[in-house]
C-alpha cells in the first residue's frame, strides 16, 4: 500500500470509529457505497479525486484530513512527491502539498491537466474559496455560468460552492497550483 493510500485509510477508519459510524451510516452520509467505503478503509482502493470529495464533503471535513501524515519541522519537497490524485481517467493528476489544518484554514496543490482533458469538481461546503495559480499552458475555468481563460502567469479565484469545471486548451500540459482557503468556514 502506498504513503497516500496509507495515510486516507487510518485517517477513514480513524474518523469513522472516532464518531461510531457503522459503514452502513458512512455509506449514507458520503453517498459511496459500503463496498468502496471498507475497500478504502483496508487499502484495498485508491479512489479517486471524487470519492475523496463525496466522503470529505459528507463528513463535513476538508478534502487533506484525510490525507493527513505526521509532517516535519521543516522539510524541501518536490511538486510531484506525493502519489497524485487522479480524475478523467488519470489525465487529471493532483498532488497534495500542504495539507489542512485548523490553525492554518488552506490547503494546497500541485496539478497537472493533459491536453485537451477536462475534469469537472464537486462542489465545496462552507464558504471555500478557491484559488487557481497556472505556471504552464492554459486553462478554462468554469464555475456556474462564468468561464475564465487563463495563459500562464495567471490566477483565478471564486467560490467553490458549485460544480465547477477545469478545461486544458493547450498543446501542451497545463500545470498550476491550487489552494483552497476554508477562512469562510
Amino acid at each position: 500500500m502506498d504513503q497516500s493510500n496509507y495515510a486516507i485509510a487510518k485517517n477513514l477508519k480513524e474518523i469513522r470509529n472516532r464518531r461510531n459510524l457503522s459503514f452502513d451510516q458512512l455509506s449514507r452520509c458520503t453517498g459511496v457505497s459500503k463496498s468502496m467505503l471498507r475497500q478504502i478503509e483496508t487499502g484495498k482502493s485508491n479512489p479517486t479525486i471524487s470519492t475523496m470529495w463525496k466522503i470529505a464533503n459528507g463528513l463535513h471535513l476538508s478534502f487533506t484530513a484525510l490525507l493527513q501524515n505526521q509532517s516535519a519541522e521543516a522539510h524541501v519537497r518536490d511538486f510531484t512527491e506525493a502519489d497524485p490524485l487522479y480524475g478523467d481517467e488519470h489525465h487529471y493528476r493532483v498532488y497534495p502539498l500542504v495539507t489542512f489544518d485548523p490553525r492554518q484554514p488552506f490547503e494546497m496543490y500541485y496539478f497537472e491537466l493533459d491536453s485537451g482533458a477536462v475534469f469537472d469538481a464537486e462542489p465545496h461546503q462552507g464558504g471555500v474559496k478557491e484559488y487557481i495559480f497556472l505556471f504552464t499552458g492554459s486553462l478554462t475555468v468554469q464555475t456556474g455560468e462564468q468561464l475564465f481563460y487563463m495563459e500562464s502567469g495567471r490566477f483565478v479565484e471564486f467560490k467553490a460552492d458549485c460544480i465547477h469545471r477545469y478545461s486544458s486548451s493547450s498543446k501542451e500540459i497545463s500545470t498550476g497550483l491550487m489552494t483552497l482557503s476554508y477562512s469562510g468556514m
